[in-house]
């Protein structure tokens, strides 16, 4: 087994490796033919390549993102989007027991699928996104309390409104209560952008360290680019977020 086989097996079995590192080293050794597979062929093929099992879910990740290209499922079906969120994020995929994604997971969810499936130019990103899976997410927020999401997730989200609700009431004129919502708003924004802002590092040290055999490096380097470019876009630790209005 060369140097490079032995690596790839390292990074296909580590758990940690991220869905899109995993895609396009299967991408490079099988080409995308295997979309078509059932997954008892592609464990056998990968097994013979490689002499290893790939662990149950990094193999649910490669499907996670297989179906996200072949399908238009994770953009309009919340039975899809949310196993899908929670595979990429390391889980299991678990289509029989409802399991409900956090805000970090759906955040991230939203980022890597739009690096390997990006809009079509002057399309909206958001706009593949069907109002049950918007609203979704925004319950989501809701419910950890994050009512003014972060700025690359607020394209994303839709909160539900009563009409006859007096925004602002509850919190009233007291100065100190203004700042600690406020304060509380801005650190749970601040926990969702340190873990997407997390895994983009991650998946730009994985790709960059990747041997392709067959493919080229151009599209890594395309994946890298817009994984910097997002990073870019995030605040960093010390950088406040962008006032939201």
């Amino acid at each position: 087994m060369t140097i490079e086989r032995d690596k790839l097996a390292g990074t296909l079995t580590n758990e940690e490796t991220l869905a899109t590192t995993l895609l396009v080293i299967c991408i490079d050794q099988l080409g995308t033919e295997f979309f078509e597979w059932e997954p008892e062929t592609f464990n056998t093929e990968m097994q013979a390549k490689f002499g290893v099992e790939i662990p149950a879910v990094n193999r649910d990740k490669i499907w996670a993102l297989v179906s996200v290209l072949t399908t238009d499922l994770f953009y309009h079906s919340l039975e899809t989007f949310i196993p899908t969120c929670n595979t990429l994020a390391g889980s299991e995929a678990d289509f029989d027991d409802y399991d409900p994604v956090t805000g970090e997971e759906a955040a991230w969810g939203l980022v890597e699928t739009g690096l390997i499936d990006p809009p079509e130019e002057g399309e909206d990103a958001a706009a593949r996104f069907s109002h049950e899976i918007k609203r979704y997410i925004g319950l989501t927020l809701q419910s950890e309390g994050v009512t003014t999401p972060p700025t690359f997730l607020k394209p994303f989200v839709e909160f539900d409104v009563d009409p006859e609700e007096n925004v602002g009431l509850n919190i009233g004129p007291d100065e100190n209560m203004v700042a600690m919502y406020a304060k509380r708003q801005q650190e749970q924004r601040s926990e969702i952008e340190a873990f997407v802002r997390s895994r983009l590092e991650d998946l730009i040290a994985q790709l960059r360290l990747l041997p392709l055999q067959n493919g080229s490096t151009s599209k890594i380097s395309e994946f890298v680019g817009q994984a910097r470019s997002l990073l870019r876009g995030l605040p960093t630790p010390e950088q406040p977020a962008p006032a939201m209005v």
